[in-house]
Parts: structure tokens; sequence; C-alpha cells
């Protein structure tokens, strides 16, 4: 079964716009090979770190959001692990959105018979 995922990269900001590239196409070649879809690829660019990491300001950022199984997310995180131009990577899986919907009606449900003892209580 698919799953929805989004990774977020952060690359190093001396590496050449071929680098960059060439690691972008690298991961979305791996992930379609790995019989995934890409489905929207955003880069963000050069931007300021929150903090320092391998004594750098900026990085290069970029997000994939993409469907795959779960053995595919794995791998694209092996190839960013192992990149030695990556310094921070996240991947996290994305909810569908009818279940997130479902699980906020119930959590609405659940707290109406609370809030109703407490405003027909005494004060």
């Amino acid at each position: 079964m698919a799953n929805r995922y989004e990774t977020v990269c952060i690359l190093k900001p001396d590496a050449g716009d071929e680098v960059i590239k060439g690691f972008i196409q690298k991961a979305t070649a791996s992930l379609e090979s790995g019989g995934g879809a890409l489905v929207k690829l955003d880069e963000w660019g050069r931007r300021r770190l929150a903090y320092t990491i391998q004594k750098k300001n900026e990085g290069y950022y970029f997000v994939m959001e993409y469907t795959s199984s779960p053995d595919v997310s794995k791998e694209i995180e092996r190839l960013m692990r192992l990149n030695e131009d990556v310094l921070r990577h996240q991947t996290i899986r994305l909810e569908d959105k009818p279940k997130a919907e479902e699980k906020k009606a119930e959590e609405k449900k659940a707290e109406e018979p609370k809030a109703a003892a407490t405003e027909g209580g005494v004060a």
C-alpha cells in the first residue's frame, strides 16, 4: 500500500548548482524506480539556518512530497544519510485528509458532553 510522505532536506550551501540539481535528480529517480510517484517538488533555495550546522549559517532547502511504499521512503532517507552534502533531512508520513477530518469530528463530539456538563453545573 502506498503512503504519502513529505521529505525536507537541507544541503550545504557551498555545493555547486550542478551537485544540488544532480542530488535532487538522483532522489527523484530512486523514488520512481522503486514504484513511488512524486506529487510535488518545492525548491526553497538558499536560506539562513536557525542555528549553525557543521559551521554553516546557510543551506539549500528543498521539499519532496510523494507517494510510495515504506521501503522506498527508507531508501530515500538512506541516500540522504550517505551523501556528505546533506546537512539535515526529515521525512514524515502525511495523514490522509478524510481520516484527519474524521478524527477532528470525533474529538469535537467527545468535548461536547464535557462542555454541556460544566455549563449546567452548580457554580
